[in-house]
């Protein structure tokens, strides 16, 4: 009986450690301990062992129930369909309008507008995209909340009931509940994954078919592009042999309506940049505005400021929103042509209101009949078909290009007119395009004689108005330099005032060359292929030995570089002005500090270009490596100077405005380099010194601790003269307001020479920068006051004895009347040259 029993437990306890349960079981010590115990009593323990504990039960429940509204949480949230609603839609119509577009009965749409909805169809697909990127994160979140869901679902904890239910009451209340709420969030859950598929499958589809209309548009485009050159009608002396098409002002009214939608809804999608650019308008404005109320109300010299600006002071507005219409196209993305060609348009017309007060009344007459073929080009270029009634009135705009680039160029040679010098060039480049755009129409030719005649009105004006661009950024980078200085300094001077010009200058027109570029390229549809044919061949791989590189890393490189070296020789050159400004005060200069800014401008410039370039830093080793033996063999002095510049910049013992002598130069110190320091002698010659030769000679500085300094004459007089009174009108002399008290002004009786009494007479000046006038002062008014006191100056005199003169000759000076015949000279017979 008790060899069944054991058998019967062994059995048991085998078929509970396979059923996956074991470890909800009390591991038995040996078969003596199960011998001890009851065995039916054994196997009730162990049966509820195997089912889930109470008290685990109860903190599942807690568990699950958080987990669960925390689901349902992420379920409210949903899927953002407002968003999904506004895109498939637009995406749908956008689709649709390509295809009717592209449909064959449409045989004479332009190439402009193709390049248009290939940029709309780009956005529509972005747009897409970030559509489809938040439908693709609803669905994780979905599915990660799915599998949580099937985990609740598949516990045995909801497959459990306990009999007795009059202890547990509150329990089993909680387990339906949760029972309750799994499957609510469940639906729930379903619901959403179908939804999202539904969305999902749609945008797949819009996705699926806006690539295949950027093929179609691409082919499209392809197909125009070659035939540009292709004869599209007949030549202008055959017969007409295009049918009669669409009156000209409903193809306008058609394009009008279409380039309206364009704008709208670019500009729709692009409001938050478009309140930021307005912003910065007005922004600006106030700065300006605020500069040259300072400039009238401080500045004595407010007028002579005002005369070497053109627009600033009487346009601050339109200035504003010159600068700013002008950088705009940088700051939108993907601007449409018919967006640009507005913002063109305004541009242009700024420029028409600001340019009216410099000319005369017959250039800008002229000017308003180029601004009128301008507005009529703008209009043209807005045609999304080709219109062949434009043939003639094309022609008409093309002769009268030409006659006004004539005119122009004959209205240059005046001088009176102050016209920029470059506008000639301008105007024969219109001229040219002009030109090729009447030839191309004869010959029959009509679109490519549209896109280059339009190219090239546009391109002049926009030429002219991003010259206005340039002149009002100096002009505004020059008012905050006289307004940066302090009250009563005067104006900056008229040699300063180009340098600051021309230093500017270079970066802002090739700022202005870009800008010109981009529309150009956008005005012939070549911005897209020009851009990349440009990114193909700068990111082609290519390789030297063992070397690695595109082009693209080299001109990143050079460019960060460029502007790294622009904006700090940009800072040292203002910091200097500043410090010319404080020239009294040696403390509130900035001095050589400012080569270490320019140094930490250049090595952080450095750091980037290498980081934005994607260089290696290996290969930068190799550099500095062979930088190394470089220094070693030969670059001793240049690294040399270097150093030097470097201690220099901390040690202080010059600055800019700082009168020094070194050797036998002596001048005031204009920049401190990095190599090298200029100095301009009293000559006006500006002295390049290197910065090791500062280190290495005896230097002399006139203004390190402050700008006084001492004046030194030596004054002779006669034997004669009364001393105390010589002593006193000296004394009076140095009685001014520039000479200083303290140290007092001395007088000493020096040395009694051979021919005078020679007197030492020493005082200090508060400013080394006027102590030769000083001494002037101090001379002439001792020479005067001896003069009038009879105090002679004596001079070195030398007396001549002749002893005697070897044969003295009488000669009496007689007058023309008083000389007679006898005493007139004879004349001596002619020679005969034969005889000798």
């Amino acid at each position: 009986m008790n060899n069944s029993r054991i058998i019967f437990l062994l059995l048991f306890s085998f078929l509970v450690c396979f059923s996956g349960k074991a470890q909800d079981i009390p591991v038995i010590g040996s078969i003596d301990s199960l011998l001890e115990l009851n065995v039916e009593e054994q196997l009730k323990e162990a049966v509820a062992e195997s089912r889930p504990s109470l008290e685990g039960s109860i903190k599942k429940v807690q568990a699950y129930t958080i987990a669960l509204n925390s689901m349902n949480q992420v379920l409210k949230k949903g899927l953002d369909t407002v968003q999904i609603m506004q895109a498939i839609p637009d995406a749908q119509r956008i689709l649709n309008r390509i295809t009717e577009t592209l449909s064959p009965e449409n045989t004479r749409i332009n190439l402009r507008y193709l390049t248009a909805l290939e940029n709309v169809l780009a956005y529509t697909d972005r747009r897409v995209k970030d559509v489809d990127l938040l439908i693709f994160a609803r669905i994780e979140e979905l599915v990660a909340l799915k599998e949580k869901m099937d985990s609740i679902q598949n516990d045995d904890l909801l497959k459990y009931s306990f009999r007795d239910t009059t202890m547990l009451v509150e329990y089993q209340v909680s387990i339906k509940s949760l029972k309750s709420k799994v499957h609510d969030i469940d639906s729930a859950l379903n619901n959403q994954r179908i939804l999202t598929a539904v969305f999902q499958t749609r945008v797949s589809t819009i996705l699926n078919d806006i690539d295949l209309r950027v093929e179609d548009l691409r082919q499209a485009r392809i197909q125009l592009e070659r035939t540009l050159f292709d004869k599209e009608n007949n030549f202008i002396w055959e017969p007409k042999d295009f049918p009669n098409a669409t009156r000209l002002w409903d193809v306008f009214n058609e394009a009008l309506w279409i380039n309206k939608w364009f704008v709208g809804n670019y500009l729709s999608r692009n409001i938050p940049m478009t309140i930021f650019l307005i912003g910065l308008v007005f922004l600006l404005h106030y700065y300006i505005r605020q500069n040259i109320k300072k400039i009238r109300v401080e500045k004595e010299f407010a007028a002579i400021i005002f005369g070497r600006l053109k627009y600033l002071h009487r346009h601050p507005f339109l200035s504003s929103l010159v600068v700013i219409i002008a950088l705009s196209p940088f700051f939108y993305p993907y601007p449409p042509a018919v967006f640009l060609s507005l913002l063109l348009f305004i541009l242009v017309t700024i420029s028409t209101i600001l340019i009216k007060n410099r000319l005369s009344s017959k250039a800008f007459r002229l000017w308003m009949v180029v601004y009128f073929l301008f507005f009529i080009s703008v209009l043209s270029n807005l045609y999304w078909q080709v219109a062949f009634q434009e043939r003639w009135h094309l022609l008409v705009f093309n002769m009268l290009g030409i006659f006004l680039g004539w005119k122009m160029i004959k209205l240059q040679e005046h001088k009176e007119e102050n016209l920029p010098p470059y506008l000639n060039k301008m105007v024969a480049i219109y001229m040219i395009f002009e030109a090729v755009s009447l030839v191309a129409n004869i010959f029959g030719r009509f679109s490519l004689s549209k896109m280059i005649g339009i190219v090239g009105s546009i391109s002049l004006l926009h030429a002219v108005s991003l010259i206005i661009f340039v002149i009002i950024l100096k002009e505004i980078i020059y008012i905050q330099i006289e307004v940066s200085k302090k009250t009563g300094e005067g104006f900056t001077s008229v040699v300063a005032f180009y340098d600051i010009q021309k230093r500017v200058n270079k970066f802002f027109t090739y700022l202005a060359i870009l800008i010109w570029g981009y529309f150009f390229l956008e005005s012939l549809h070549l911005r897209d292929s020009f851009l990349e044919s440009l990114f193909s061949f700068l990111d082609k791989p290519r390789q030297i030995l063992n070397a690695s590189f595109n082009y693209s890393q080299i001109a990143v490189f050079i460019l960060i570089i460029y502007l790294s070296s622009f904006l700090a020789n940009t800072i040292g050159y203002i910091a200097s002005l500043k410090d010319e400004q404080q020239g009294a005060e040696r403390s509130k200069r900035l001095g050589s500090s400012i080569l270490l800014i320019r140094l930490a401008i250049f090595t952080l410039g450095f750091l980037m270009a290498v980081a934005a370039s994607g260089i290696p830093v290996d290969k930068i080793t190799i550099i500095l490596g062979a930088l190394s033996v470089g220094i070693g063999f030969g670059l001793q002095t240049i690294v040399n100077n270097l150093v030097s510049g470097i201690i220099l910049a901390f040690e202080r013992p010059i600055q800019i405005g700082d009168t020094i002598q070194v050797g036998t130069v002596e001048g005031v110190v204009k920049d401190i380099g990095i190599r090298a320091s200029k100095i301009r002698n009293w000559d006006g010659a500006e002295v390049i010194i290197p910065n090791g030769d500062l280190l290495a000679h005896h230097l002399t500085n006139w203004t390190l601790s402050d700008k006084t300094r001492r004046v030194e004459l030596t004054i002779g007089v006669a034997y004669d003269s009364d001393m105390d009174l010589v002593t006193e009108l000296i004394q009076k002399q140095l009685v001014a307001e520039e000479i200083m008290n303290l140290p007092s002004p001395k007088v000493f009786l020096q040395t009694f020479g051979d021919s005078s009494v020679n007197f030492r007479v020493l005082f200090w000046v508060n400013d080394v920068d006027i102590w030769v006038l000083i001494k002037d002062q101090v001379m002439r008014g001792i020479f005067k006051s001896f003069k009038e006191n009879g105090i002679e100056i004596p001079f070195p005199q030398r007396d001549l004895h002749v002893k005697n003169f070897p044969g003295l000759i009488g000669e009496k000076i007689m007058k023309p009347g008083e000389i007679s015949p006898e005493d007139k000279p004879k004349a001596k017979p002619p020679t005969d040259p034969d005889k000798k």
